[in-house]
């Protein structure tokens, strides 16, 4: 699992233009899936999914949309 950045994720889908559904749609996700992660209530991602946002954003440096540190799950 990656740890994502879920503010930089935020940030690149609205310099994009998007809402969460277009988004979502984009990187083959669900917008509920989308929305959790945004939310930081998914702080981790699969590599797959993590790829496929990375890819959705255009970033080439896929370490600056990974979290500094672990995200500890919220319970």
């Amino acid at each position: 699992m990656v740890a994502i950045e879920k503010a930089r994720l935020r940030l690149g889908r609205q310099l994009l233009g998007e809402n969460q559904a277009q988004f979502a749609q984009r990187c083959g996700i669900s917008a509920g899936y989308l929305s959790l992660i945004e939310s930081g209530h998914r702080p981790t991602v699969s590599p797959a999914v993590f790829a496929r946002i990375c890819d959705a954003l255009g970033v080439t440096d896929r370490t600056q949309l990974m979290a500094d540190e672990p995200v500890a799950r919220a319970s």
